[in-house]
């Protein structure tokens, strides 16, 4: 099967083809543990450059480790899924030390990407304002994304607390979104304690902060490249997909947790990533509009580039009605 100019071996071929990749069946301890481990020694690497004040050295660690850290990232999204462990417990404690880490809760991250599941590329969609919001000026979107590309440490936490703050809550959400917020507070009081205790500021500046700017800056790229300057009506249409042909492509994007077959996963948002390759095929084949697949995630990311000079994302920038684009159960999967 050709998809755009990428042939894919049809796996999925009908509907309970894809009922059956939903089976989730384990977890990606065959990732994670390596990149555990290269996050130690690169981190200790680091530690090592800075105390003998070889800075080649450790300016040559920040990039990895902010890779490390983006890799950590996509498995806290998986979670928040529910499709990172099979055992529950397990996939929440992942997903809530993830998140206490990484300044968001899980549960907030959960209450807001649940909406840009279901609001995708709608004024509605929280993870994707101001790209969204036709009232917004140029100017204003245009330096939203420069902050947001270099500061998402920041940005981004912010992004997710304003989107909590202007939604209506359940008691029950918020009751798990101050629990949320509250174990970070407790995560990072301790983090700050032992680093002042001890006087780690310097270390911890170099060694963590460095990075997790660069962190932020993978993440916002990675969303970018998925939405930016799309204007579909659906979430196939609104969403780039990157469907490798190489060996080497194929790699990088097992190593992301096949983060870059976005389409499918908004699709079919329960199906777990290492069945989202054998549901693409059948899944773009059957979309209500042109997709844009792409074979590499160098050649997704060009083409979202020149967005960057005006960006926004969704039909309402194309079309005086706003059209609805809010999916139906049958179109994509819920997110808890």
């Amino acid at each position: 099967m050709r998809i755009g100019q990428v042939e894919v071996t049809a796996h999925a071929t009908s509907r309970e083809d894809i009922a059956r990749l939903h089976t989730f069946e384990r977890w990606p301890g065959h990732i994670m543990w390596p990149i555990m481990a290269a996050l130690i020694v690169v981190s200790l690497t680091a530690i090592y450059a800075w105390n003998t004040s070889n800075y080649l050295l450790l300016i040559s660690c920040w990039p990895l480790i902010g890779y490390l850290m983006f890799e950590f990232s996509l498995v806290f999204h998986d979670a928040s899924h529910g499709r990172l462990h099979p055992v529950p417990w397990l996939n929440e404690l992942v997903g809530h030390t993830l998140g206490s880490m990484g300044l968001v809760p899980l549960s907030v991250f959960r209450y807001v990407h649940s909406r840009h599941h279901t609001d995708l590329g709608t004024e509605r969609d929280p993870e994707l304002w101001p790209y969204t919001a036709p009232g917004i000026s140029r100017a204003g979107r245009v330096a939203a994304g420069i902050l947001e590309i270099g500061f998402g440490v920041i940005y981004l936490p912010l992004l997710f607390l304003r989107a909590v703050v202007i939604s209506r809550l359940s008691p029950q959400e918020r009751r798990g979104i101050l629990r949320g917020y509250l174990m970070l507070g407790l995560t990072w009081g301790l983090n700050i304690a032992v680093i002042h205790r001890f006087g780690f500021w310097e270390l911890f500046l170099v060694v963590a902060v460095v990075p997790m700017i660069l962190n932020g800056m993978l993440n916002t790229l990675n969303k970018f490249t998925q939405h930016l300057g799309l204007h579909g009506r659906t979430v196939l249409g609104l969403t780039r997909t990157v469907v490798g042909r190489h060996w080497s492509m194929k790699m990088i994007s097992k190593s992301l947790m096949y983060n870059d077959y976005h389409g499918t996963h908004h699709r079919y948002a329960k199906i777990p990533y290492y069945h989202l390759p054998p549901a693409t095929p059948y899944t773009i084949s059957t979309s209500r509009e042109p997709c844009p697949v792409f074979s590499n995630v160098l050649s997704a990311l060009f083409d979202m580039l020149p967005c960057l000079a005006n960006p926004k994302v969704g039909p309402q920038w194309v079309s005086a009605d706003s059209i609805e684009v809010r999916v139906s159960p049958d179109e994509v999967d819920r997110v808890p």
